[in-house]
């Protein structure tokens, strides 16, 4: 849909009237994992409404009722302060542009009043899921903005609002400036669910003490390739575990095996569509990923019994990049990556691709604000600049095609190739589950699991007739 030159996705809300007052950005910020975070409101007694109002104003009988929201984002309290900040500074024209997000004074910053309280909790590095949103609302605790897991389980929770209604002349909906299938990853029946906020990336993760003296394989990599490569890490490391459960690859590697086309995850879509004709694409992985068991290059355990990834005896593995961080603390600058196997070494596969959505919650008493809240920080350069300066996101990749913020990134030792090469194959990305809320994640998991034990696999008894 194109407009005075740009190609717009959806139109957001615009941009938002602001009067002086003061913002307090209140709520716990915690570190580490809790079952359902809590998500404090205006209402809790610690709240003191004198902390957020100026009293020189209280009894100014022209002053605006202030503008509240409430967010739980995967970011320390200070960080979600600096962007509500940033936002307000923006939409009031009081943004000096000689700065950017990673460079401005951040006490410059955190000085400006706003008309925005802000309340906020830290909610997991991916999200949350349908049955923390319920217990959410169950204990009336619902935030009126927050990062899910996934789209599909948050948009049939019933617990969130489509955000066509909240839609304006936003121009950082432009396609120049993000990658628009993300916009539509989040549509269903075409009304928008959420704003992606950030995406995962399926990948090979490596211990780079067990690369062989050959080296890495290429930037792009045929399947022939990888077993070589594992065969080199065998032969150089004996005893070691080349790639651990090569059956973690069945869901990922599709392309590699129909000339290169574009293969949903598992199949599940071709299978619907063409079962016969897909079969035979599932019947050559599946010989693919046998081989590597029986030619001693996979194993699900190392000879103790152990997982090898955590014994420290395995070269690779297949993983989102949303686990980076955990494997970094593992192995400290010792991660390396890449993307998976392609069909030929002169095409990249495409890339499987994970999208985290800020939605807005069915309770919020100022959706407008929450969506253009959401959209701000997940589409602004400076916010997305102001984010990469404050929060250790390794793993996780941003929506805005800037190359301001792409260019940390590429900084970032363990994605910094991989980075570079999704940028430039977002467009063409296969958009995949990544936890149990989804049936045919959960399905495949289970089917899978202890490869070798099943007489025969095949999509008709994953799948059913």
């Amino acid at each position: 849909m194109a407009k005075a030159g740009r190609s717009y996705i959806i139109r957001m809300v615009s941009a938002i009237t602001a009067v002086s007052a003061v913002m307090m950005l209140l709520g716990a910020c915690r570190s580490g994992k809790t079952d359902i975070p809590d998500i404090p409101s205006p209402d809790d007694t610690a709240y003191s409404e004198s902390e957020a109002t100026d009293p020189s104003h209280e009894s100014d009988p022209n002053e605006h009722i202030l503008s509240t929201l409430n967010v739980a984002l995967p970011y320390q309290d200070s960080t979600v302060r600096y962007l509500a900040q940033m936002y307000y500074a923006k939409k009031n024209n009081l943004w000096d542009k000689n700065y950017t997000g990673s460079d401005i004074d951040l006490d410059q910053l955190s000085s400006i009043n706003t008309d925005l309280i802000i309340t906020s909790s830290r909610t997991f590095e991916e999200g949350v899921s349908s049955s923390v949103l319920s217990s959410w609302k169950s204990n009336n605790a619902m935030p009126d903005l927050f990062l899910a897991s996934d789209i599909n389980d948050a948009a049939d929770s019933g617990l969130i609002v489509p955000l066509n209604d909240f839609t304006g002349a936003d121009p950082s909906f432009d396609n120049d400036r993000i990658f628009a299938n993300c916009v539509l990853e989040c549509t269903r029946d075409g009304k928008i669910y959420g704003i992606p906020h950030a995406v995962s990336v399926e990948l090979l993760i490596g211990n780079s003490d067990f690369i062989p003296s050959s080296g890495r394989p290429p930037v792009i990599y045929t399947c022939d390739e990888f077993a070589e490569y594992l065969n080199a890490v065998k032969t150089e490391y004996p005893g070691t575990v080349p790639i651990m459960s090569a059956s973690d690859l069945f869901p990922y590697i599709g392309s590699a095996f129909n000339h290169g086309e574009k293969t949903s995850y598992m199949l599940n879509k071709e299978y619907k569509a063409q079962p016969i004709l897909i079969e035979n694409v599932f019947d050559n992985e599946k010989e693919f990923i046998a081989a590597l068991y029986s030619e001693g290059l996979s194993k699900d355990k190392d000879s103790n019994g152990a997982n090898p990834v955590y014994s420290r005896q395995c070269a690779l593995w297949t993983a989102s990049s949303a686990t980076l961080k955990t494997w970094e603390v593992y192995y400290p600058d010792n991660i390396y990556t890449m993307f998976l196997p392609s069909y030929d070494p002169d095409n990249q596969a495409p890339a499987n691709v994970h999208v985290y959505p800020l939605c807005v919650s069915s309770t919020a008493s100022n959706g407008k604000l929450a969506a253009d809240f959401a959209s701000f920080i997940s589409f602004d350069t400076d916010a997305q600049l102001l984010i990469q300066r404050c929060e250790m996101r390794s793993g996780f990749f941003p929506v805005t095609r800037s190359s301001a913020v792409w260019d940390i990134i590429h900084e970032d030792s363990a994605v910094g190739q991989t980075s570079y090469i999704l940028k430039q194959i977002l467009d063409n990305a296969v958009f995949v589950p990544a936890d149990d809320s989804d049936p045919v994640f959960a399905k495949t998991k289970d089917y899978f699991a202890d490869f070798g034990s099943r007489e025969e696999y095949s999509l008709e008894e994953l799948y059913g007739n």
